[in-house]
């Protein structure tokens, strides 16, 4: 692996880290360590890193508040998780926050080294979605709904509500399909870049966060096929 990859890896466990950094080191990877998430916050915002490494519980900041903050920062980066939390909770609510990956510890060395390559590999070989094509403008009105994605805002009236990353993404990919059946399958690849079992999870999560959000315009009904998908449904204004 070349020595340009740049992992930052923010673990409390000074054993862990250590163990961890020097295994990397020798394959030729360029680690920075940080023992809490608040350096590994500012870690991240001082250097630029191909992929994170970030323990889940950390004093200060937990991993998962991490994870939230650096994908209002960054919705590209890879995140791998890496926690001795492995309740099938622990990993649904590690993707909802952003993660690419998640492997549990005790951490087998070469597994974690192959994860990194295959998350990398997807990286590499994704082409970023383009959000600034001429049919995706800057403010998306869905409904009595507007939707600014570069701010990832959606307002209603004087009302307005911060959305996440993932959030704006999804409801934007959502209008885009609106009124068909859009495949689970398909959402995923598309928003998340895989179909992986804990993400299909998130996404439910997701689903049931943007029918409270745009609850109060009886216009708009996000409708769950059994087995198949969804149904992004906005009435088209009378003439």
């Amino acid at each position: 692996m070349s020595d340009t990859v740049k992992i930052l890896l923010v673990e409390d466990d000074k054993i862990v880290a250590s163990i961890v950094k020097k295994y990397l080191d020798l394959r030729g990877y360029l680690v920075h360590h940080a023992g809490d998430g608040v350096s590994g916050l500012k870690e991240f915002e001082k250097y630029k890193f191909d992929l994170l490494i970030l323990d889940v519980m950390m004093p200060h900041k937990d991993g998962y508040n991490l994870a939230e903050e650096i994908r209002q920062r960054d919705q590209y980066v890879p995140i791998l998780f890496m926690s001795s939390n492995n309740m099938p909770k622990d990993k649904i609510k590690a993707f909802q926050t952003g993660a690419d990956d998640y492997i549990a510890k005790p951490v087998d060395m070469e597994e974690l080294e192959l994860r990194i390559k295959v998350i990398l590999k997807r990286q590499n070989s994704e082409p970023k979605v383009d959000f600034d094509r001429e049919e995706d403008p800057q403010e998306i009105h869905i409904g009595q709904y507007t939707l600014d994605f570069p701010y990832q805002k959606l307002s209603r009236g004087d009302d307005t509500r911060k959305l996440t990353t993932r959030e704006a993404e999804l409801l934007r990919f959502l209008y885009r399909k609106r009124n068909g059946l859009i495949k689970r399958e398909y959402i995923l690849q598309e928003v998340w870049g895989d179909d992986d079992y804990y993400k299909g999870r998130s996404l439910d999560v997701f689903m049931s966060r943007l029918r409270k959000y745009l609850k109060d315009d009886p216009s708009i009904e996000i409708l769950n096929v059994h087995g198949i998908g969804f149904k992004f449904l906005v009435a088209e204004p009378s003439k």
